[in-house]
């Protein structure tokens, strides 16, 4: 499969994170996607994974629950592609392709791991999908490369490359993603000082080991994905009722990172989650999650972050329609 359906493909895609489990349906028509329903559900599969390399029997189940709804809309749906990507959970869990197995044998949803560098390119296109035109032209000439920071539950994962040339040439998969590094580090509720330093230190060893400074100073641009940006411009807009539109594309700086960072470490997880913007399910980790994307930023040497609705469910659905 090398180029681009010239028709109108209906495509069904699927996510299970360590965190969420999301659907999207929609239909890619030369290369563009056009949305039908987009679902996202907190389910915490990954509960407690990092430590006992198994599922948790009661967040499998949650899982199973939430993909037996999905695989009911999938039917309606009725597209000519399915695909459910698993990812860090997945790729961690001794019992990962069992649990995938029944899935696929109970509901009908063929399946694929991916692994952290595969994750990593399909978030790439799916954020270079949907940049909005004006954003690519704000890199500097000389540091003209995109780098896509994908923070989920179990891994992070960096993509840099050109926005308009996908697959991107350079891409890393870290296993700090929030969840991982909740159920490590944060044995208190805040954190105490001691926590917090030990997880910013691992942190930022991990980025700076990944990622080469020959590869830093090219970009100048970024763009970031998934649950914890999106939370954090919910949080800033104070939005009771999420509004997708006044998200995507939404600029966050650096300074707004630090900031958010201080204060999500002031609070407990229940003064977080009584915030305008945290969904249930996040409160407890938002902290480390803000704790990724700072350091990601300064990493980079970035100012500031576009974020994008756009991402890794995007570039499973429009993978779906290459012929």
């Amino acid at each position: 499969m090398t180029a681009a359906s010239r028709h109108a493909v209906r495509v069904a895609a699927l996510d299970v994170g360590t965190n969420t489990v999301r659907l999207l349906l929609g239909e890619v028509e030369n290369g563009r996607l056009t949305e039908h329903l987009r679902e996202t559900t907190i389910t915490r599969l990954g509960l407690g994974v990092d430590r006992a390399r198994r599922l948790d029997p009661v967040a499998a189940d949650r899982t199973r629950a939430c993909l037996a709804r999905y695989a009911a809309e999938v039917r309606e749906f009725a597209p000519e592609r399915t695909l459910l990507v698993a990812t860090s959970v997945l790729r961690d869990a001794a019992d990962g392709c069992a649990f995938l197995e029944g899935v696929q044998a109970d509901f009908g949803l063929p399946w694929t791991i991916a692994s952290g560098e595969e994750e990593a390119a399909l978030s790439f296109a799916g954020a270079a999908s949907g940049l909005p035109s004006d954003v690519a032209a704000q890199a500097p000439p000389d540091r003209s490369d995109m780098v896509a920071i994908d923070i989920g539950g179990g891994s992070l994962e960096l993509a840099v490359g050109l926005p308009g040339a996908p697959p991107p040439p350079f891409v890393r998969s870290l296993d700090v993603g929030v969840v991982r590094l909740t159920e490590r580090f944060f044995a208190h509720d805040p954190p105490t000082d001691d926590e917090w330093s030990d997880a910013r230190e691992l942190v930022r060893l991990s980025l700076s080991q990944a990622v080469p400074p020959s590869v830093r100073e090219r970009v100048g641009l970024g763009v970031g994905l998934a649950g914890t940006f999106t939370t954090l411009v919910a949080v800033k807009l104070e939005l009771a009722v999420y509004r997708r539109e006044l998200v995507h594309g939404h600029v966050l700086t650096v300074d707004e990172l630090e900031a958010a960072a201080l204060r999500f470490r002031a609070m407990t997880s229940a003064q977080r989650g009584r915030l305008p913007g945290i969904q249930k399910g996040r409160e407890d980790v938002i902290l480390a999650g803000v704790l990724l994307a700072w350091e990601a930023c300064r990493l980079f040497d970035l100012a500031r972050v576009t974020v994008s609705e756009a991402d890794l469910l995007d570039g499973i659905a429009l993978s779906l329609a290459v012929d």
